[in-house]
C-alpha cells in the first residue's frame, strides 16, 4: 500500500511538472498556432474593461484598457518561444492591443537612481552604438541597414520617467521600431517596451508609447519623490542606465565600473524587431506586412 501510493505521489508530480514545463519551439504552422494560444491564460479577453492590476514584482500598478489582453508569468515565456524560437529576457507582464504590445521587465530593485549625469548622455553616441551593435555581422543573420530616433532620449523630470523611440530599416527593409520607457520609482525603475504592427505612421505609435507611462503609477511611499536620506542608491546613474538599456557599453568618458557591468548582464538584449511579429499581432511566424493584413494604430481607451 505504501509503495502504491509513493508511486501514485510521483505520477501527480511528475504530471504536474509535465503540465507547467515550458516547449521550447518555435510553431510556424497557422493551424497549430492557434491551438497553441488557446492553451493560455489570456486575461481581459472576455467581458473587456477598463481596470487597473499590479505589476509582479513592484510596488506599482498599471492600468489595462478595453480591448486589451494580457499574459503573465510563465505563459510569457511560452508564448515567446512559440512565437520567436526563443526567450531572452525576464517579463512579468505582455500586452497586447490592437495595433501593437507591450512588455513589462521584472522590476528593478536596485535602488535609487540619480540623474545628475543626465549630461553625459549624448543621443548621436547612443544611435551610433545600437547601429553598430546591429550591423552586418557576415553570419547570414539579419542586420540594421538604418537605425534613426523618432524621439531622442528625453528626461522628464516632473514625471520621473526617461523616454526615447527609434526606427529600423532591415536589410531586407522591414521596417520596426521600438518605443521605450523608464519609470523611476523609490527603490529601482520600471521597463515599459513598445512594438508595433503598423509602421504607417511612426510618430503616431511614439506618441502612444510616450502617452502610456502615466498608465503606471506607485503605491504610496514607493513614488521617486518620495526618497529620504538613507535610501539604497544605485550603483549607476540614469545616463548609463539608458546608455546599457540600448545596448550600449559604457557613455563617452564613463568608468566602466561593476554597476554598470553588472546592468549590461542584467539588460543585454538585442533589437525586438526580428524576433517580434511582422504583419498581425497574432500570426505565426515572420509574415511580410501588406496592406491587407496590417491594423490601425490603436488610440487607447482611458478609464471614465
Amino acid at each position: 500500500m505504501k509503495k502504491l501510493l509513493v508511486g501514485l505521489i510521483s505520477i501527480i508530480i511528475l504530471f504536474s511538472t509535465n503540465l507547467h514545463a515550458i516547449e521550447k519551439k518555435q510553431i510556424v504552422d497557422d493551424a497549430e498556432w492557434g491551438k497553441k494560444l488557446d492553451t493560455l491564460k489570456w486575461y481581459n479577453e472576455e467581458n473587456s474593461k477598463n481596470y487597473t492590476i499590479k505589476i509582479p514584482g513592484s510596488n506599482a500598478n498599471i492600468n489595462i484598457y478595453e480591448g486589451e489582453m494580457y499574459l503573465l508569468g510563465q505563459d510569457i515565456e511560452q508564448y515567446n518561444w512559440w512565437a520567436y524560437g526563443r526567450y531572452h529576457r525576464e517579463l512579468v507582464l505582455k500586452v497586447f492591443g490592437i495595433g501593437y504590445y507591450y512588455v513589462i521587465d521584472k522590476p528593478t530593485k536596485d535602488g535609487y537612481i540619480k540623474v545628475e549625469d543626465w549630461s553625459d548622455v549624448s543621443p548621436e553616441e547612443l544611435i551610433q552604438g545600437l547601429r553598430d551593435a546591429n550591423k552586418d555581422q557576415g553570419d547570414g543573420l539579419s542586420y540594421a541597414k538604418e537605425v534613426q530616433w523618432i524621439y531622442k532620449p528625453n528626461l522628464d523630470k516632473e514625471k520621473d520617467l526617461v523616454n526615447y523611440s527609434y526606427k529600423v530599416v532591415w536589410n531586407d527593409d522591414t521596417i520596426t521600431m521600438e518605443s521605450k520607457n523608464i519609470i523611476l520609482g523609490r527603490g529601482g525603475h520600471i521597463d515599459q517596451i513598445f512594438v508595433f504592427s503598423d509602421l504607417s505612421n511612426t510618430k503616431a505609435n511614439a506618441d502612444l508609447a510616450k502617452a502610456a507611462s502615466s498608465d503606471t503609477t506607485f503605491d504610496a511611499g514607493f513614488s521617486y519623490k518620495d526618497f529620504k536620506a538613507g535610501d539604497k542608491v544605485a550603483a549607476v546613474g540614469i545616463g548609463a542606465l539608458v546608455a546599457t538599456s540600448l545596448g550600449v557599453k559604457v557613455l563617452k568618458g564613463a568608468k566602466a565600473t561593476g554597476g554598470i557591468l553588472l546592468l549590461l548582464k542584467k539588460l543585454w538584449w538585442v533589437i525586438l524587431a526580428p524576433l517580434a511579429f511582422i504583419g498581425t499581432l497574432f500570426g505565426g511566424g515572420d509574415k511580410e506586412q501588406t496592406e491587407e493584413n496590417s491594423q490601425p494604430v490603436r488610440r487607447r481607451k482611458k478609464k471614465d
